[in-house]
């Protein structure tokens, strides 16, 4: 059960997410996803500054909630996740996503 701490995050999130659908193309970078909240929020305060942008996981990658990083920079920020010993999986969208890298086992989070 996700705790009551993380909804003012995926509130954050989701506006984000809103504010990007209208302003950028959404599928032209590669998707960071995560076992868990935490460790997503985390990946999102270590990579601030590395021209990044975060939303809820998309349903097709993860149907629960959780924490994507969205970037064009997939080498850059794999190495940055890599060195911090932070799990991941990456992810594209063509027509559909499409998985390219990792295999973590994301946590269940319904309220």
């Amino acid at each position: 059960m996700a705790e009551l701490k993380y909804v003012p995050a995926g509130i954050r999130l989701h506006i984000k997410e809103i504010f990007y659908k209208f302003t950028d193309n959404l599928e032209e970078y590669y998707y960071f996803h995560f076992e868990d909240i935490p460790t997503g929020l985390k990946a999102e305060k270590l990579l601030k500054n590395e021209n990044i942008k975060s939303i809820p996981v998309p349903n097709e990658i993860f149907k629960e909630c959780g924490v994507a990083i969205l970037s064009k920079e997939k080498d850059k920020i794999r190495n940055i996740l890599k060195k911090n010993n932070i799990n991941y999986e990456i992810w594209i969208k063509e027509k559909e996503f499409k998985k390219i890298e990792g295999n973590i086992t994301a946590k269940s989070c319904q309220l």
